[in-house]
């Protein structure tokens, strides 16, 4: 176990190229061309194109987000952004990869969610 994941409180599940969708409203702007890149219980990564993260900073609340899968619930999230990779000075092109911690959440959904993730990690 590296030490990044000895500090997760939550398993986290690699989500890229599989069945998993994601949208979510931020400052009063859709994002719906988003990538869920990993999940867990806490929270999430995603993959945001570069000119729709132009407004996104470390802080901002994220609203209304939406776990599109069949196994996950579909109920609006609010989370925070923790943290931001590849958004950097000069940079016009490609995917901005936004780590966000759920806020609000009840503990049912949360543990929907951290058991979809843990049966999905013993497929693996």
């Amino acid at each position: 176990m590296t030490m990044e994941q000895d500090k997760r409180k939550y398993p986290r599940l690699s989500t890229t190229g599989g069945e998993y969708g994601v949208r979510f409203r931020t400052k009063d702007v859709d994002i719906l061309d988003a990538n869920l890149a990993n999940l867990s219980a806490g929270g999430c990564g995603l993959e945001v194109q570069l000119h729709e993260a132009a407004h996104l900073d470390v802080g901002d609340l994220i609203e209304f987000l939406v776990l599109d899968h069949p196994d996950l619930p579909f109920v609006p999230l609010t989370a925070n952004i923790l943290r931001m990779l590849g958004k950097v000075a000069g940079k016009t092109t490609g995917y901005v990869l936004i780590g966000v911690e759920f806020q609000d959440i009840t503990p049912f959904v949360r543990e929907l969610i951290a058991g979809h993730v843990a049966a999905a990690l013993a497929r693996e």
